[in-house]
């Protein structure tokens, strides 16, 4: 979006824009269609007694990872998981307030609209803006979501766009607000500024053993030794089952049979043209089926379909095009439409009138490619694990039973890793906080430093992990946080109280030469004088740049502080107000982007009202 309006806009609004643009984020985009649908009993939240399981958040988390590494913008050794989590549960509660809010509002969307902007998803259409099937079946493949759960979560995610963009509509900007915007933002600074070192003043610090020892006494809390244990554990592996089990030759021929007919419902390449016709009553229908029976007489006596489609066509997104629908997969439409649809065995060939839930079709295929079809034995390893799947689930259930039960009535692993046929393994310290690996994940992290564990002494029952590994976990060797004698932290200690003690003088240092600036007086030192910055200078310290433009006229200077801890002077020398276009075009570009941070702003005011409201409780 950024990069058309840079490409489309010029001048010293469109540069605004962008930055306005890229600080208003929306609250859901197109990953919110994908959010997760299913629970489990592992709740971490209610809302208003609805339940959020940790299943949902991972998934949404998950796919919230998969999309910055798809764009590049992030390095996945420096994931926080935990952080992506909180981001994940927050909008999960945050779709759940919205779709309560809708169904006590009685909204609705009907299932022709959805359809309708189906086929408008810009991800699902060709270069000419046309509905490809295929694109449909394979965006939705790699998001992991059946046609079901996809319109399902489209239907509330329109709900919510209907919610949201209804109070949006409420907001207007009046030109002054424009132009005061532009003679704001569009302001040029010079200013100099003086950045005075906290280590230029370490060396006149000293700090006597009772001081230390003070000092020490009062961040007492902040020299403990990090809770950290040791564990031994087994590791369960439902994918070493798979050899328990064979296949005979005529499982894997029929499970091929099988494969085949899948694969050519899926991938077969049937494109289509439709011609809807809609009715409310019975005599309409039954008019509706004869004018379409007269059609499809036409169009084998030579009329073009297409001409027909636009002419009558009731479904105004594919009138206009012929009819067309793009490349239909199977499960992707209504059972009926499809049914008739994959009858035709030539193009052009016309099918009966279809009756849907949205009205009454003519069908003519327009395009049927056949596919390769793989050999028997190129897919026979796929075929062995089709074949051997349920019985290895089974297998799978059977050994959790068992290792389930064990973990429950032993408190010793070898008992359980004997009985189990696995190997004992030991972990290196795991420091709470701290954790990495697979140690990370939710249903370890949560498990390690619980009290059963820690001070009961008990075995952890099966956890899974993301990758369907199964561990069970036995503590070995436990060190609780423990107060580090001031000897271990002496250097540490001192050192801090060293910095301390010299910011606080930092600070007196500032404030005294701003003391002498504001009364005209010269300031001697290493000043920096920065000429002609707008607020989105990224040369400087931010920290400098924003307490150079809260300053005025009559309050020309002041001091800030970095988070280093040292002090800065800055004193503003002029200011250049921005300039206000006058291009028609720019100005209303830019009174849309204001609108709509002013329908944001609202908009979260909304939901955090919901949220205040809700009875949310965090597990």
């Amino acid at each position: 979006m950024l990069v058309k309006i840079r490409e489309r806009s010029k001048g010293i609004v469109a540069y605004f824009l962008v930055g306005l643009i890229a600080i208003a984020f929306s609250l859901w985009g197109m990953d919110s269609l994908f959010t997760a649908m299913r629970g489990d009993p592992n709740e971490v939240a209610q809302v208003n007694k609805q339940s959020i399981s940790q299943f949902q958040v991972d998934q949404v988390a998950q796919q919230q990872m998969r999309q910055l590494q798809q764009q590049g913008q992030i390095n996945l050794e420096q994931v926080d998981m935990n952080l992506l989590r909180q981001f994940a549960l927050n909008q999960l509660i945050q779709e759940q307030l919205l779709l309560q809010k809708t169904k006590q509002l009685n909204m609705h969307i009907s299932d022709r609209q959805l359809e309708r902007q189906i086929v408008r998803m810009g991800v699902f259409q060709d270069e000419e803006g046309r509905f490809q099937q295929n694109s449909f079946s394979q965006v939705l493949s790699q998001q992991g979501l059946t046609p079901q759960r996809f319109r399902q979560q489209l239907k509330q995610d329109l709900l919510n766009q209907q919610l949201l963009g209804g109070l949006a509509e409420t907001e207007f900007m009046l030109a002054k607000e424009v132009d005061q915007f532009q003679l704001l933002v569009g302001q040029l600074r010079d200013y100099r500024y003086k950045i005075i070192k906290v280590d230029d003043y370490l060396s006149q610090i000293d700090v006597s053993s009772e001081q230390v020892k003070n000092f020490y006494q009062q961040q007492a809390p902040n020299y403990l030794t990090p809770e950290q244990l040791k564990v031994g554990y087994l590791v369960f592996d439902p994918a070493s089952l798979a050899n328990q089990f064979t296949a005979t030759e005529e499982q894997l021929q029929a499970e091929y049979e099988r494969y085949l007919t899948n694969l050519k419902n899926q991938n077969s390449n049937f494109s289509a043209a439709h011609i809807l016709l809609t009715y409310k009553n019975a005599q309409e229908k039954q008019a509706a089926i004869k004018r379409l029976e007269v059609v499809k007489q036409a169009v084998q006596e030579g009329a073009s379909f297409a001409s027909q489609a636009a002419e009558i066509s009731e479904d105004v997104s594919t009138a206009n095009k012929g009819g067309e629908l793009g490349r239909i997969q199977a499960g992707s439409l209504n059972n009926s439409f499809e049914e008739a649809l994959f009858a035709l065995e030539k193009v052009g060939d016309l099918s009966s009138v279809v009756e849907t839930e949205f009205g009454l079709h003519l069908i003519q295929l327009t395009e049927k490619e056949s596919i390769e079809l793989p050999s028997f034995e190129s897919l026979r390893e796929e075929l062995v694990a089709r074949v051997i799947a349920q019985p290895v689930r089974n297998a799978t259930t059977e050994k959790l039973e068992q290792l389930r039960n064990l973990s429950f009535s032993s408190n010793n692993l070898n008992e359980v890793a004997q009985a189990m046929s696995l190997e004992v393994q030991q972990s290196d310290w795991l420091v709470r906080d701290k954790l990495q690996g697979i140690w990370a994940e939710p249903a370890l992290s949560k498990a390690l430093f619980a009290d059963d564990l820690i001070k009961e002494g008990w075995l952890t029952e099966p956890l899974r992990l993301s990758d369907g590994r199964y561990l069970v976990v036995a503590r070995e060797t436990y060190q609780p946080q423990k107060q580090q004698a001031l000897e271990e932290v002496l250097q540490q200690v001192t050192t801090e109280l060293k910095t301390q003690q010299a910011i606080e003088l930092v600070r007196k240092v500032a404030q005294q030469e701003l003391d002498e600036l504001q009364a005209k007086q010269e300031v001697q030192g290493e000043w920096q004088t920065v000429m002609g910055v707008t607020r989105n200078d990224s040369y400087h310290p931010r920290a400098i740049t924003e307490a150079a433009f809260r300053l005025s006229s009559s309050n020309a200077s002041s001091s800030v502080r970095l988070l280093n801890g040292d002090s800065v002077l800055i004193e503003l020398q002029k200011v250049e107000p921005g300039k206000v276009s006058t291009d028609a075009t720019e100005i209303a570009q830019l009174s849309r982007a204001l609108k709509e941070d002013k329908s944001y702003q609202m908009q979260n005011k909304f939901v955090q009202q919901l949220e205040r409201k809700a009875n949310i409780i965090l597990r």
